[in-house]
């Protein structure tokens, strides 16, 4: 039994004896070969050979795949001599050290053609030396020239800014290398070689953009304007019809200007530009501004210390500047414009006018607005006096109303002599001073005039001793009751006059006073002494029928 397992451990070893490679202390690993043209292309079926230079007997070989892969299982680390050998490509012979790689390409040239090959790299210093950290760029252009023939070939970069040009053996190529604006020249002339080695650098800037638009300050593009780029490098260019212009400059330090006829001289303030930044500048040019000189003043000559005033764009309504002062100098564009002006006790008013570039001098004469009287009246218990008329300067201007006010509006200012006149209250007088945009309030206290206001007192009392005095002479007199028309009312008649009727009261008067009693006839009277007047009675005559 125990001979039975000793002969299974010895063929075990020497199998692993068999496989194992001659030198030992080596590790194995997996090595993946992938073969391609200088273009990208697979290459399929290439013939590939390995041969381990510490042991000339360890070789492994095979053909590369559709994608042009060959992968070497389980071999020894260490340094190989490489051979791949296709039809139509020239040979390749390398030595390559696989322990610190697990795969390789290798590009084939065709017979005939040589390689220049390198990396655009981001130069983001500007030092144009290729460092740590430093970003290839995919996707740029190289065009290699030949100088000789000006013949060219071109090619992109790959994901990691590398490139590899194919192309006939020839001494001297001029290579350029240009991406989205920017574009490098390499500065001396390059001759191909046999093999891929990236030897070029190209410390390739990717410009910034500076962009934007020229107009009016009313919004209307310029065309054909030149727009100048100046700082880190100066350029210029001319907009289009919409008035567009665009820059593609390497990164600095830049600031636009424009300059055009009778415009105002434009510039920006200056920018730092990075690379692959977009910079956006509108400019907005006017026309060269001209010199105001304005003054507000008043007709009465007043100094003005301070006034609302602004400067509006005549047309538009958009105010330019606002103003505070009543006189000053100030630029504007040439166009026309309307000054407006306001002070305290003065009327508002504007004036309009145009300014060019040779500037223009304004002045604005203020009117002295009108004020108004406020007229309280009341009597001397406080309570307010309806009905009252109230004259200025001793023109009428209106009366009280029942809260016993007046209001006396559009007076330019100045003293006036205010009075308040009523048949029951007398009259009062006051010298009020009215000044602009201001209502002056005044009191006036009138005091009832007691005679006035017994009046009809007085007459109605008069008017019953004039019928008493009546009544006397007629009694006195004596005349026959025919004369008159009707008989006299007695004293009890007299006294249910009614003396709220004023109006019939006067009649009645009136027509006992009018009535003419019947002439009275001749009679001899015996009396003792001549009479003077008439006598107390009548005489009878018994003669008369």
């Amino acid at each position: 039994m125990l001979g039975r397992y000793s002969r299974i451990a010895i063929l075990s070893i020497f199998i692993l004896v068999l496989m194992a490679p001659s030198t030992w202390g080596a590790t194995n690993k997996n090595f993946l070969l992938i073969i391609s043209s200088v273009n990208g292309a697979p290459i399929e079926d290439a013939e590939i050979r390995m041969s381990l230079q510490s042991d000339s007997n360890y070789q492994r070989s095979g053909n590369s795949n559709s994608r042009g892969e060959l992968l070497f299982e389980n071999i020894a680390e260490g340094t190989y001599s490489v051979t791949i050998v296709k039809s139509g490509f020239v040979t390749i012979l390398e030595n390559v050290d696989i322990t610190p790689i697990d795969s390789k390409t290798f590009y084939l040239r065709h017979s005939g053609f040589k390689i220049i090959s390198g990396q655009v790299y981001k130069d983001s210093n500007d030092n144009k030396v290729f460092e740590t950290g430093e970003l290839g760029i995919a996707n740029a252009t190289v065009k290699a020239t030949n100088v000789t023939t000006n013949e060219t070939f071109s090619v992109n970069t790959d994901e990691n800014g590398q490139f590899r040009i194919e192309i006939p053996d020839a001494q001297n190529y001029k290579v350029i290398v240009s991406y989205s604006t920017s574009e490098y020249e390499v500065p001396n002339t390059v001759t191909p070689i046999d093999t891929v080695d990236y030897s070029i650098t190209v410390p390739l800037i990717i410009k910034g953009e500076v962009y934007g638009k020229v107009t009016t300050d009313d919004g209307n593009p310029l065309f054909g304007i030149q727009v100048f780029l100046k700082g880190t490098s100066v350029t210029y260019t001319s907009t289009d019809l919409g008035g567009f212009f665009r820059f593609s400059v390497k990164p600095g330090t830049y600031f636009v200007e424009v300059e055009f006829m009778d415009y105002e001289k434009y510039a920006t303030e200056p920018f730092n530009l990075v690379q692959e930044e977009q910079k956006e500048v509108t400019v907005v040019l006017s026309k060269q501004k001209g010199t105001l000189t304005y003054e507000i003043k008043t007709e009465d000559s007043m100094a003005l210390s301070e006034v609302d005033a602004e400067i509006i764009r005549t047309g538009s309504g958009v105010s330019v500047e606002k103003l505070t002062k009543a006189n000053g100098t100030m630029q504007l564009p040439p166009g026309v414009y309307t000054l407006k002006a306001d002070a305290k006790g003065y009327e508002s008013a504007e004036v309009n006018f145009e300014i060019t570039k040779a500037g223009i001098t304004k002045s604005l004469t203020l009117k002295q607005a009108n004020g108004s009287i406020k007229v309280s009246l009341k009597d001397i218990q406080g309570n307010p006096i309806s009905g009252v008329s109230v004259l200025v300067d001793g023109q009428q201007k209106g009366s009280s109303d029942n809260s016993g006010i007046v209001v006396i509006s559009d007076l330019p200012p100045k003293e006036y002599q205010v009075t308040a006149s009523s048949t029951l209250y007398g009259k009062v007088t006051q010298v009020v001073k009215v000044e602009g945009e201001t209502e002056k309030e005044i009191n006036l206290i009138l005091a009832s005039n007691i005679l006035i206001q017994a009046l009809p007192i007085i007459v109605i009392a008069a008017f019953f001793i004039i019928i008493a005095l009546l009544k006397m002479n007629v009694k006195h007199i004596g005349l026959p009751k025919k004369t008159f028309e009707r008989p006299p009312p007695e004293r009890s008649q007299l006294q249910e006059v009614p003396t709220q009727a004023y109006s019939q009261e006067v009649g009645q008067r009136q027509d006992l006073v009018e009535s003419k009693p019947a002439p009275i006839k001749k009679s001899k009277l015996k009396t003792k002494r001549p009479l003077k007047g008439l006598p107390k009675k009548p005489s009878k005559d018994k003669g008369n029928p």
